[in-house]
């Protein structure tokens, strides 16, 4: 970003390709936090949508970024709303001096945008990844070598995904910080010990979130007097709620929660769990111990490196409901003898995540 003390220095064109852009979504919730912490200056920012007119997009405005849009979201798998997109707004890609991607376009139009960025002169445009999930989650077979030769730079949350990009032969600069963390509470609410034990769930409905496992986990801890609360929604919800009802769990449909609301959502619960089968940094992990909650989670992503910098919570098996289930209960146990406080969890998480000193990271590295 601009350099207050280079006067001479021209403005710079930064174009941030999304693509597809939901209210709820991790890289989104981290787009959203990144455009509207970095300082407005001299530089151009700008961000490629395809998406309905969300009210997000007005704060992203009113920092400086233009939000470009189509709205075209149907034929997604064969890549119909990124050609649009490319159509109506890829002059701004072609005039860009850093092109970030939080998501990669189909192979064609990558390779176009790609293409017309190392051909731009006298200075060729720099293009720059953000990884949303680890990438050997997401590229199990190795990272494509079109993607691979295609980026200048990458992005990434935690040391193992940049291990695992350079086992992938990626060969150019890996820089790692965390996503903008939310700011920690400094006084968190201390839950109460004295009703049923609430187990919390925040996210999306969907297969990648593993919910019917975390169902079968419940169903194994009904005798401990647990209850878990579930706020978000998605494709998975009818089958959700009709398998808690057939089995009689104790279950509370919550409904998607207001980006205003998580906070409250998170303060009424005692834990949450997260089963996914990948993840990336996990905005809602951070989101959770902000709040001076512990975060119980399948050990994907950045996960692991989240909770190994203090007690922060437990990791539990992607497949084993038993062995999760005890895990929970031994966390449990320990829970009601008062040793997982919320003012010592989030001050642990404070100091593992300085806010502004990782929006200073990003200005500099953007």
């Amino acid at each position: 970003m601009a350099d207050s003390t280079d006067t001479a220095r021209q403005p710079e064109r930064v174009v941030f390709y999304v693509g597809g852009f939901e209210a709820v979504g991790g890289i989104e919730a981290f787009l959203f936090d990144l455009l509207t912490n970095l300082p407005a200056g001299r530089d151009e920012r700008s961000m490629l949508v395809w998406a309905l007119d969300l009210p997000e997009f007005r704060d992203i405005e009113r920092t400086g970024t233009k939000v470009l849009r189509t709205s075209l979201r149907a034929g997604c798998r064969f890549g119909l709303p990124d050609i649009l997109l490319y159509a109506r707004h890829g002059r701004h890609l072609a005039k860009a001096d850093r092109i970030v991607f939080a998501k990669i376009p189909p192979e064609p139009l990558f390779r176009r945008i790609v293409d017309r960025a190392r051909a731009r002169r006298p200075n060729p445009t720099e293009t720059i990844y953000v990884t949303p999930y680890r990438p050997r989650e997401m590229w199990p077979e190795g990272m494509p070598t079109w993607i691979c030769r295609g980026l200048d730079r990458i992005l990434v949350q935690s040391q193992e995904f940049a291990d695992d990009l350079r086992e992938m032969n990626f060969t150019g600069p890996i820089h790692l910080v965390p996503y903008i963390p939310p700011q920690a509470a400094v006084e968190p609410a201390e839950p109460s010990r004295e009703r049923p034990f609430r187990l919390g769930f925040l996210g999306r409905f969907v297969a990648q979130k593993n919910l019917f496992y975390l169902l079968d986990i419940v169903e194994k801890l009904q005798a401990s007097g647990v209850e878990l609360h579930m706020f978000g929604g998605g494709s998975d919800e009818a089958g959700l709620r009709s398998m808690a009802n057939d089995r009689n769990l104790a279950v509370t449909f919550h409904g998607v929660v207001p980006r205003e609301g998580v906070a409250a959502a998170i303060d009424s619960c005692d834990a949450f769990i997260n089963p996914s089968i990948s993840e990336g940094q996990c905005l809602v992990a951070l989101e959770v111990l902000s709040r001076g909650r512990p975060f119980i989670a399948t050990g994907v992503g950045a996960i692991p490196e989240i909770l190994g910098k203090g007690r922060l919570g437990r990791i539990i098996p992607l497949d084993d409901g038993s062995t999760a289930a005890e895990i929970v209960r031994d966390f449990l146990a320990e829970w009601r003898a008062g040793d997982w406080r919320a003012r010592e969890i989030a001050s642990a998480y404070a100091s593992a995540y300085p806010r502004a000193q990782i929006i200073g990271e990003y200005e500099k590295l953007l």
